[in-house]
């Protein structure tokens, strides 16, 4: 190859396969949870009743895509008794819209979007299972989501004990990234999960996976080793094997908008800022004023403890602890500032507050 592309030429021999939504053939390091993942709803490919999940892990680990090789494995099983149903909470955040779209998905047809009581679509929902002679696995991607709007236990609770006025049998998952959920004294009479954990990605398997993607993706000696370590190295201090591809694939634009071809360390690091940039942009276009207050805040008090932050910002805003708290985890979520507990002896344990550089968000 030589050193310049021509205008009509690329580096990716498939560029879809650094999209967020692809679903690798092979999908690494996560053989085990997907076994226990299938374990667990094997029963409903029978008629019989699915067992209960609960997913947890931190962003970027699998979860997901884990779930969509179930599913894409699923429904090659035929004949199959099961309706599997999955909703991803990010986007789907009412216990109305919830509803509307496990039933879209078991009948191919929208409710109405207003007018009907969400008893009613309960009991269509129950009832198209019954005549189908299907049983169902719910999948509540994301339901974080659900548990901060405070609908997560009533829209579990009412899946689950749909069996008791209907001859049928549902199963659920709920995928979390923060932390298992606290369930209170009536649900957990119904929910009894299996709890399958989803631990961060190591720095060997972050670059396997890498490597593997580069291979399948890319034209060969597009991207070296040092490149694809240094990626690694980025996306292990994320904790999110996402940023990592996504990195990997702006590092190779980059070379490729320099007519290079193959890409350098200084690709690694334009990328790097291109994406922090993009991340700012995006997160300040749904900011609101607390959380821009609390983030401008943070910023210039460096490394604070949560409590001297919550002072500052109720001093400057005048909004209580539920504010804070809320804006706070939103900020962490998005990855603008980094959180910690520390250990302080007699003091207890504190949480830890560090902001981040806009080049390294």
């Amino acid at each position: 190859m030589k050193n310049f592309l021509t205008w009509e030429q690329t580096l990716f021999k498939d560029r879809d396969i650094f999209d967020s939504g692809y679903v690798p053939d092979q999908f690494l390091y996560r053989e085990a949870q997907m076994k226990s993942i299938g374990y667990a709803i094997a029963p409903g490919i029978e008629g019989k009743q699915p067992q209960n999940v609960v997913c947890v892990g931190p962003p970027g680990t699998g979860k997901t895509t884990s779930f969509k090789k179930i599913i894409e494995q699923a429904e090659q099983v035929s004949p199959s008794n099961l309706i599997l149903a999955y909703i991803n909470c990010r986007y789907t955040q009412t216990h109305y819209s919830v509803l509307a779209e496990v039933y879209k998905q078991i009948t191919g047809i929208e409710p109405p979007t207003s007018g009907i009581a969400m008893k009613k679509v309960y009991e269509k929902i129950a009832r198209t299972l019954v005549t189908k002679n299907k049983s169902m696995f719910v999948i509540l991607d994301d339901a974080d989501f659900l548990i901060s709007r405070k609908i997560f236990h009533d829209i579990v609770n009412n899946f689950l004990r749909l069996h008791e006025e209907y001859p049928l049998s549902i199963g659920l998952s709920t995928v979390h990234s923060t932390q298992y959920p606290l369930l209170d004294d009536g649900l957990t009479s119904v929910f009894i999960p299996t709890i399958i954990k989803f631990p961060s990605y190591s720095w060997d398997e972050i670059f396997d996976i890498l490597n593997k993607r580069a291979k399948i993706g890319l034209y060969p000696n597009v991207v070296k080793n040092e490149i694809l370590e240094k990626i690694t190295d980025y996306a292990v201090s994320k904790g999110d094997i996402r940023f990592g591809i996504d990195l990997l694939k702006r590092s190779v634009i980059s070379a490729e908008k320099r007519s290079s071809t193959f890409a350098e360390l200084t690709d690694v690091d334009n990328a790097l800022i291109e994406a922090s940039n993009e991340r700012m942009k995006k997160y300040l276009n749904a900011i609101t004023d607390s959380e821009m207050a609390l983030l401008n805040l943070a910023s210039d008090m460096g490394t604070s403890q949560a409590g001297d932050l919550f002072c500052a910002f109720s001093k400057r805003t005048r909004k209580g602890y539920t504010t804070f708290h809320k804006s706070l985890n939103k900020l962490v979520d998005a990855k603008l500032v980094d959180s910690h507990i520390e250990n302080r002896g007699k003091n207890g344990r504190t949480r830890i507050i560090t902001a981040k550089q806009l080049s390294t968000c």
